[in-house]
């Protein structure tokens, strides 16, 4: 039985001991069956928007574009349907893979899949297979800007930085108009996502099709390494230490003078609170006149009632100089009055 595992371990192991160069590591990479990455890029996928699991049509197309649509914002831009088709539309293949994979980790019974994912190293597992599968269209779509735009810089470097974050990007607008983004926009304050595209795009660029210090395979394999190399140290000491990207933006901004997003971003939702905490404090001034107000007001109308109260009790003398209460008459009548006393006399 030992024998047995490690024939299996050397066996498994062999192609990653016979790589002697970035060439034979690039050859490594294409061995990788791409039915299994994608597998595991729609499994991750699948998970990373747990908040919109009640609306399923809402749930589904976000996390689909957020793994694929870096990939179908390229291919609108490119307009070449033959080259570079929209993957959702090139195959079945696809399209079966991402719903099954969806469903199982969204809403199959007792979430058992969803559990078994959230274990650590399958976890990883997963994360690699995005990373790779997102590296490996950002060169493919570097290439046919070059061989589609010969000449243009923008085209290689914009197209490969959209096809590693435009999923980002299209999400972002999506949660934005919808009200539920957790934090910034990656279009008005970038991260890793946007960074390590970009510096993936203008790399591979770089060094295979304008110097010409390395070749394709080379510089493919570079890519591919250094963002799967991110991918296992972020899960091992955090994304933010694992960042290589983030001291190349801050010296590319402090070079160009250009401030950096966050920092703007930042001030940005530090003037939004001000704003928002005067707003609320002069509600708070309003709201204590109008309650000043009322019982002033209040006092003055019963002061009003009372005095009508006893306006109307008090005795007022009426036009002929008698005195009413009420309007009754309170004069005496004086013809009863001698009559009794009338009559008082013959009793006598």
């Amino acid at each position: 039985m030992a024998e047995d595992l490690v024939a299996f371990a050397k066996a498994t192991l062999q192609p990653v001991l016979e790589i002697a160069s970035l060439g034979d590591l690039y050859s490594f990479y294409k061995k990788v069956p791409v039915q299994y990455a994608l597998i595991g890029h729609c499994l991750f996928v699948a998970t990373m928007a747990p908040d919109f699991k009640k609306s399923f049509l809402v749930h589904f197309w976000l996390t689909f574009l957020a793994g694929f649509g870096g990939g179908v914002f390229s291919s609108l831009l490119m307009m070449d349907p033959v080259n570079a088709p929209i993957s959702l539309f090139a195959s079945n293949s696809l399209g079966v893979t991402w719903f099954i994979c969806w469903w199982l980790m969204t809403y199959a019974p007792f979430g058992v899949f969803e559990r078994v994912h959230s274990i650590p190293p399958m976890k990883a597992l997963t994360k690699l297979c995005v990373t790779f599968m997102r590296a490996n269209l950002i060169i493919s779509r570097v290439d046919l800007a070059v061989t589609k735009y010969p000449g243009v810089i923008a085209a290689p470097l914009i197209l490969g930085t959209i096809a590693g974050a435009g999923g980002k990007l299209i999400t972002d607008g999506i949660r934005g108009g919808w009200g539920a983004l957790p934090g910034s926009a990656e279009a008005t304050a970038p991260t890793f996502v946007w960074r390590s595209a970009a510096l993936a795009a203008a790399g591979y660029w770089g060094v295979c099709k304008y110097t010409n210090l390395l070749s394709s395979q080379e510089a493919a394999a570079v890519v591919i390494t250094v963002l799967l190399l991110h991918s296992i140290f972020s899960d091992l000491v955090g994304p933010a230490a694992a960042d290589f990207t983030y001291p190349v933006a801050r010296l590319a901004h402090a070079v160009t003078l250009v401030p950096m997003p966050s920092v703007a971003a930042a001030g940005l939702a530090a003037s939004s609170k001000a704003a928002k905490k005067a707003a609320e404090q002069q509600q708070a001034k309003a709201a204590a006149k109008t309650t000043t107000a009322q019982p002033a007001v209040s006092a003055a109308s019963s002061g009003a009632a009372a005095k009508q109260s006893l306006a109307a009790v008090a005795p007022t003398k009426s036009s002929t100089g008698k005195n009413n209460v009420n309007g009754v008459s309170l004069k005496a009548d004086s013809s009863t009055a001698k009559n009794g006393k009338q009559e008082s006399k013959k009793k006598k």
